[in-house]
């Protein structure tokens, strides 16, 4: 793809703004969609174009990258009202990028092939901060010619691009990783809410825990949130966690996978979330443990 390729981009949060910044920065031309104005207002500041609707992106793309939240968002993209179903050209190529149930990208696959677009199955994982610095790893699969279409877009923002097969395969690994974020996010709340609940000095027993075998990315990223409690600068939302972690149990109930800890983890995201906090940060979780501490 040369300098004048136009990408469309649907999702200008947190991670979407990572990955268009790196493609205005390889000189790709992005075209946006977003249903908040502000977000438009930002990406006419980066240099990319706003369109005011899905099918006014549809006539200037052949690839669309896809940041939203759930499948059920994906849908609405692709087959709603207005939807790019029936106006992106013969031959596209949808990159969806977000967290989704492996059985729905399996069927969305051949539902897009009807109308001869290319599903690259294209979960990312590395934060917002990744999409940022272009330095995400990418869980590619599909169609192995259209995947290779795709690569150079998914390389301005994945420093790791894999392919590991058939539509679904990316989605499947996606669950994987969330698996182990889930678990991890949830310990990490539950160790520092023990230390609060014991009187250890936090940032003394934080820096302790991160310098050695206990450590792992969620605490380090996570731990210093938790213990400010302040959770209102969100990076990824609780409601996101029980979403995600309830794509890891469906997972594990079709494969007869007896998965306890993240059967723990979701009902430590479900029960922050049943209390208000399911659209604060998921540094929030440590909450769940402290209140129950409290009510012991």
């Amino acid at each position: 793809m040369n300098t004048k390729t136009k990408v469309g981009f649907i999702g200008l949060g947190a991670m979407g703004r990572g990955a268009v910044g790196n493609l205005l920065a390889n000189g790709y031309g992005v075209v946006g969609c977003d249903v908040r104005p502000d977000a438009l207002d930002w990406l006419r500041a980066q240099g990319g174009e706003p369109a005011s609707s899905l099918a006014e992106m549809a006539g200037q793309v052949d690839v669309v990258v896809c940041f939203v939240v759930n499948s059920q968002q994906t849908e609405a993209v692709l087959f709603g009202d207005a939807g790019l179903v029936g106006r992106l050209p013969a031959g596209a190529v949808f990159i969806a990028c977000s967290t989704m149930d492996p059985g729905y990208v399996r069927t969305l696959d051949g539902r897009l092939a009807q109308h001869s677009i290319s599903l690259i199955d294209a979960p990312v994982t590395g934060g917002a901060v990744g999409a940022e610095r272009g330095t995400l790893t990418i869980m590619g699969s599909g169609n192995p010619e259209a995947f290779e279409l795709a690569r150079p877009v998914l390389e301005t923002f994945g420093a790791r691009v894999h392919y590991l097969g058939v539509a679904g395969c990316g989605a499947q690994m996606k669950v994987l990783n969330q698996l182990l974020c889930g678990v991890h996010l949830a310990a990490a709340g539950e160790a520092l809410a023990l230390a609060k609940r014991q009187g250890l000095p936090l940032d003394l027993t934080l820096e302790i825990l991160c310098s050695g075998a206990a450590g792992s990315w969620m605490l380090a990223d996570r731990g210093p949130r938790m213990i400010a409690g302040q959770f209102d600068d969100v990076t990824s939302a609780v409601d996101i966690f029980v979403k995600d972690m309830s794509l890891v149990l469906d997972a594990t109930r079709e494969s007869r996978f007896p998965a306890a800890l993240a059967h723990a983890a979701y009902l430590a995201f479900l029960g922050t979330a049943s209390r208000g906090l399911g659209a604060q940060d998921d540094s929030a979780v440590t909450t769940h443990y402290e209140i129950a501490a409290r009510t012991s």
